[in-house]
């Protein structure tokens, strides 16, 4: 109780480097988890973290100005832990929005709860499946590994040039590949809805007397459902891999860290 009352400063920085990834990171920042559980999720983890991190990893500045400073840059390592793994969960939505858009859906749209966000209702499925994927493959445990690992590889958040750079360069990395991602989970319905809309239009060239487009959207929505039941095991797989390689990203990140 004695260490507890000495470092209580140290206690905070940890505190507030955990919820920081607890409200960013998937599933933890989920809007059904009312907020007085994740604050208490964050505490029983920091209190869990806290004797294991030694005590020279944060050291306490005597300036209340200095010790600010190292407040926000808890922050912003706790936000970015979370957020890379959050940017390929916006890949799977992404890919729910190319599927909506082939085949008539963009205008409906619901409310995700875990983004709080109007997304496609095949994005919403989309991103559901890779919250069990993430549930499964222990992500969450991941996460919380992630971070009490942070304290000890990424101590502080580096202002130079360098330590910058190399941040802006992963995060850049990040944002191109999660458009890749949703490529490859929508490209077999985009794909197939493509040479259907073909299809159509020559018909339509042949036989101008038929509705094509009153009898060609049903079967569109048709078709690229059949395509998405075949193709779902190929889907879960793209999704897994991307979760992992998310997770090895963050890893050689932190690993890696610019200082």
């Amino acid at each position: 109780m004695q260490y507890f009352v000495n470092n209580f400063q140290a206690f905070l920085l940890i505190l507030i480097r955990v919820n920081a990834m607890i409200m960013i990171a998937p599933f933890f920042s989920s809007g059904v988890i009312p907020f007085r559980m994740k604050a208490l999720l964050s505490f029983l983890i920091s209190i869990v973290i806290f004797p294991v991190v030694p005590a020279a990893v944060l050291k306490i500045p005597d300036s209340m100005g200095y010790y600010y400073l190292l407040v926000i840059q808890q922050v912003i390592i706790g936000v970015l832990i979370g957020f890379l793994i959050s940017i390929i969960f916006t890949a799977f939505q992404l890919s729910g929005q190319y599927f909506a858009v082939q085949i008539g859906f963009g205008i409906n749209e619901v409310l995700d709860p875990m983004a709080q966000v109007s997304v496609p209702l095949i994005g919403q499925l989309k991103n559901m499946i890779g919250i069990l994927i993430f549930l499964a493959i222990s992500g969450h445990h991941f996460m919380i590994e992630a971070v009490f690992r942070s304290f000890e590889l990424a101590p502080l958040f580096g202002i130079s040039k360098a330590a910058t750079g190399g941040i802006m360069q992963i995060l850049i990395h990040s944002f191109s590949g999660m458009f890749i991602i949703a490529l490859k989970i929508a490209m077999p319905v985009v794909a197939t809805i493509f040479l259907v809309t073909v299809s159509m239009g020559v018909l339509a060239k042949v036989a101008p007397q038929m509705n094509i487009m009153m009898l060609g959207f049903p079967f569109k929505i048709i078709v690229a459902f059949m395509i998405l039941v075949l193709a779902s095991p190929l889907i879960v797989r793209i999704m897994r891999v991307a979760l992992e390689r998310g997770f090895e990203l963050l890893t050689g990140m932190l690993r890696n860290w610019p200082t």
